[in-house]
């Protein structure tokens, strides 16, 4: 009797990974893939950390590459540190430092702070991956050109002191905010707002929605455990299925009759202010979004 191979485990979902310095987050993903094969081959990620950041790098595996948005559109929180007094061309540590020769004091940024809490706009940084005129706005930056970049509105909903060290002029502290929001140009306006300059020192991502950087592994764990396994076959190393890492969306239980038209792709009759994850006795089948007419559901992806 012919012996068919089947596939024992797990492949398509999410990978909670702790970024390390130095490395981007195209260079994560590359890794993570040369993993995984040959059992998966698409590998992507929710939302870009620059490479001198660390922290939380939402990794997805196989089908779930095409559930990536949602986790982009889900607040961060981040621990940063910014220096007062030194500022920089980029608004990090990687560009050219200048001295202010001013100093800011605890109680000068306390004063401040208020100012960037709530819903605020914010300036687009040179150093963005915004496009204008066809062309990201970092690769202006790279030739020295300078252009009127745009304002957008974001929400910042929590800016708390960790440790002011007022000798090292440096405040560590965390950050809660809406997606898009560029922490360094943060640091920038709050040390224009004291008088002092300022730049982001430090950047971890420690939050993506309810998905946590305490529960991530680090890049060279997650690579060590596959490899000293013999290879992916036995296992993807912290792999979270589809439905674990999308709880946050609302769950429509779907009738056993309605999963075989549902995983040809069928549309499901009902309304939904938004994505919904369709479910069968506790296992996720596919996340659906609502179509136009407002009356039914399109599939987004199928499990």
């Amino acid at each position: 009797m012919a012996q068919y191979r089947t596939r024992r485990v797990p492949v398509d979902g999410v990978l909670l990974i702790d970024k390390p310095p130095d490395v981007t987050s195209h260079d994560v993903v590359a890794r993570v893939r040369r993993q995984v094969r040959p059992l998966v081959k698409k590998v992507g990620h929710a939302g870009t950390l620059d490479p001198f950041a660390t922290g939380l790098l939402v990794v997805v595996v196989g089908k779930a590459t095409k559930i990536a948005r949602f986790f982009v559109d889900l607040p961060k929180e981040y621990v940063c540190t910014v220096r007062f007094g030194i500022a920089s061309d980029t608004g990090d540590l990687t560009g050219r430092l200048t001295e202010t020769g001013r100093s800011a004091t605890l109680a000068e940024v306390e004063a401040v702070l208020g100012r960037f809490l709530g819903r605020i706009e914010q300036r687009v940084p040179m150093t963005s991956a915004v496009k204008i005129d066809g062309e990201r706005l970092y690769r202006k930056a790279h030739r020295g050109e300078v252009v009127e970049t745009p304002i957008k509105e974001i929400e910042i909903t929590a800016i708390e002191i960790l440790s002011f060290d007022e000798p090292e002029q440096a405040m560590r502290c965390r950050i809660a905010c809406s997606k898009g929001t560029y922490v360094r140009q943060l640091a920038i306006d709050i040390g224009e707002a004291v008088g002092a300059g300022a730049h982001l020192h430090s950047l971890s991502r420690t939050a993506v929605g309810e998905l946590r950087l305490e529960d991530a592994q680090p890049l060279d764990v997650f690579e060590s455990t596959i490899a000293d396994q013999g290879g992916p076959e036995g296992g993807i190393a912290g792999l979270l299925a589809p439905g674990r890492a999308l709880d946050f969306l609302p769950t429509l239980d779907i009738s056993a009759a309605q999963v075989a038209a549902i995983r040809n792709g069928a549309r499901v009759p009902g309304a939904a202010p938004g994505p919904v994850c369709l479910s069968h006795r506790g296992e996720l089948v596919a996340v659906y979004e609502p179509v136009d007419d407002g009356r039914s559901l399109k599939p987004v992806v199928v499990f």
